[in-house]
């Protein structure tokens, strides 16, 4: 666990490539892009963020299971 500010940095980075690379392949135009990618990067992490929160309720919930 001491390691999770470096992973989180490492997935923000590799999160933010794949969302600006994205951006640019789906507009066509680059200034549409450049506009969007605030908004796409916004919902990613916000969408990341609600995947993290329903596994750890579900690994909460299962792990409370298996304890009983």
């Amino acid at each position: 666990m001491n390691d999770l500010p470096f992973h989180l940095l490492l997935f923000a980075v590799a999160g933010t490539v794949i969302v600006v690379i994205s951006a640019f392949f789906s507009e066509p135009e680059d200034s549409a892009a450049l506009r969007a990618i605030p908004r796409r990067l916004f919902w990613f992490f916000v969408g990341c963020a609600g995947v993290a929160a329903v596994m750890l309720v579900c690994e909460h919930t299962f792990a409370r299971v298996g304890s009983v």
